[in-house]
């Protein structure tokens, strides 16, 4: 599959990504595998297959192609009135990847959880440290995270 790159969006400790315009037009992501082995992670994003993660779309031997998300990281919507929207859609999605077994393990990063604003949705990013587990806590995550340590979900009224 041939692809340009357009621009880098981000960069981590163990990946690069980039938006790139696939053959067919289209606009996707490609991560770049800087130290680790994608295999876990393309794992991982084939089996949710874009349930609240990206879809994933092409793999090579250090990369993957899959699905843009786009929106704004939950960081920007702290002190908003959608703040606590975005976190409720968080718990719901947290939720569905605990009944679907699987760890993301870095909830807790407000650049992780991505809200789309159009389409009133949320999407995870970011699965490379994620793993299947019989116990996963996605959704103690969050609680643990966002609202126990926030000021106004602790006052008394």
């Amino acid at each position: 599959m041939r692809y340009d790159i357009l621009e880098k969006l981000g960069e981590g400790n163990k990946g690069e990504v980039y938006k790139v315009k696939l053959e067919n037009g289209k606009i996707a992501a490609l991560k770049w595998a800087k130290n680790y082995e994608i295999e876990k992670e393309w794992e991982i994003l084939n089996y949710l297959d874009g349930f609240y993660a990206p879809k994933p779309i092409k793999r090579g031997n250090k990369y993957f192609i899959m699905e843009l998300i786009e929106g704004k990281a939950l960081k920007e919507f702290l002190d908003t009135p959608q703040y606590y929207y975005i976190i409720q859609k968080a718990l719901i999605g947290a939720y569905e990847l605990d009944l679907r077994k699987v760890t993301h393990s870095q909830l807790g990063r407000f650049f992780h959880i991505i809200y789309n604003e159009d389409k009133k949705d949320i999407k995870f990013i970011d699965f490379e440290r994620a793993s299947f587990s019989e116990k996963p806590r996605n959704f103690m995550q969050i609680i643990g995270y966002y609202l126990h340590r926030d000021k106004l979900c602790n006052k008394e009224f």
